[in-house]
């Protein structure tokens, strides 16, 4: 399984289901770290930190890359 999710080309209402999926089989197999790429659209970010709250993890941003998310997961 991949520890990258593209999400460039999907539409919005799309990505909460996907990015939950994601983010929910990785925890299970003990993923330490995946990444999100979001671009750099305001509102996919903003999608992706909701989601990520109901792990109660939070998110940044690649250092020189605005548009992809680094999720260390518990």
């Amino acid at each position: 399984m991949s520890k990258t999710l593209d999400l460039h080309g999907l539409k919005h209402e799309h990505v909460y289901t996907i990015v939950d999926k994601f983010v929910g089989s990785h925890i299970i197999q003990g993923t330490r770290e995946v990444y999100i790429i979001t671009g750099h659209s305001k509102k996919m970010k903003e999608i992706v930190t909701y989601i990520i709250q109901d792990y109660d993890i939070r998110g940044k941003e690649e250092w020189g890359n605005a548009g992809k998310i680094v999720l260390e997961l518990k």
